[in-house]
């Protein structure tokens, strides 16, 4: 949620954006407008990537602010194209019974588009997935946060049907939604989520006898997503260092991080390859022998340019899996 009173106009938030070419005096005079509920051409021009959230040294989270306007003032996706949407990952089924138990992952609709990211014994726990555990998280990169606000109790309470005490949350965006943005929406979660990063550190720390290190240097594409919780980057630091990998160190990365630019192809604001481009160069030109994707759509996004690059893809889970001897690494 925005803080108004923690909004000092600093403008950095806007300075810092990497897809605006935004002067100081400019983004006071845009900020202080959009503060009062006005619309600015920051509306049109945000690619939705929640990287002012983070960027923002007052913490006010001005990407909410911002994510409000898109909704009330120029509608990044046409109405029609949002309810069709909400439409279409609304589950009007019979819920069925989920296996019991203290820990389930929530695979939210990946099973059926990268079912083969959920393979062998990592995920050998009792899960859920499909619409009826959609996270909605979608719908603020369609300048259309309401629906996310909307359904997000209707989550919350069906992965709290399971008993579970944790859930382990395959997609950035489902961890996203649990641990930070339906605390905002003032509802209770009555679990502890579980960063997919988190969980593999500490299924690989209890196989630690069994890992072969891997011995690669690798990029890592921090997904928007790692925007709203930014506190378990560690976590992915760890992971590298548990596996016998060193990530490089480049440009864009961390909180500089680009994100894989999809959003501009469905917000219709021009060819994505350019900054697809440069993230992908970056990486090899930081000596990276292959990129780790922790989001699947940053895979598909990035997979042309990293393929004409000669930059594999690597699935952050998959890294896990070739240091267990499970899977063979693609170099």
């Amino acid at each position: 949620m925005f803080k108004p009173e923690l909004c000092d106009l600093c403008g950095e938030c806007l300075t810092r954006c990497q897809w605006m070419d935004v002067k100081p005096d400019q983004a006071f005079h845009w900020m202080a407008q959009m503060r009062d509920g006005h619309s600015t051409p920051v509306l049109e021009a945000c690619i939705t990537c929640y990287a002012c959230n983070e960027t923002c040294p007052q913490g006010a989270n001005p990407f909410d602010l911002i994510a409000d306007l898109q909704e009330q003032h120029c509608q990044l996706v046409p109405q029609d194209n949002v309810a069709a949407s909400e439409a279409a990952y609304i589950f009007k089924g019979e819920l069925k019974a989920s296996s019991k138990a203290d820990r389930i992952m929530s695979a939210c609709v990946f099973e059926k588009t990268d079912g083969h990211l959920i393979q062998g014994e990592l995920y050998d726990l009792p899960r859920v997935g499909g619409k009826p555990y959609f996270c909605w998280v979608l719908f603020s990169h369609m300048g259309a946060t309401s629906v996310q606000a909307r359904h997000a109790q209707t989550l919350v309470n069906r992965l709290a049907l399971t008993g579970a005490k944790e859930i382990v949350c395959f997609h950035d965006d489902c961890y996203t939604l649990l641990a930070k943005l339906a605390p905002a929406y003032g509802i209770e979660v009555p679990f502890r989520p579980i960063h997919l990063a988190e969980y593999l550190v500490s299924y690989l720390r209890a196989n630690q006898d069994r890992i072969q290190p891997l011995n690669l240097s690798l990029a890592y594409q921090r997904p928007c997503a790692s925007r709203h919780t930014p506190e378990k980057e560690h976590f992915i630091d760890e992971l590298f260092d548990l596996v016998g990998c060193r990530r490089v160190q480049r440009a864009y990365d961390r909180t500089e991080a680009l994100c894989c630019a999809g959003t501009m192809l469905m917000l219709g604001q021009g060819d994505p390859r350019s900054a697809q481009e440069k993230n992908i160069q970056d990486a090899v030109h930081a000596g990276a022998q292959a990129l780790v994707c922790l989001c699947p759509v940053c895979m598909h996004m990035l997979a042309g340019v990293a393929d004409e690059r000669h930059l594999p893809l690597v699935f952050l889970g998959d890294m896990a899996r070739m240091a267990l001897g499970e899977m063979e690494s693609p170099l």
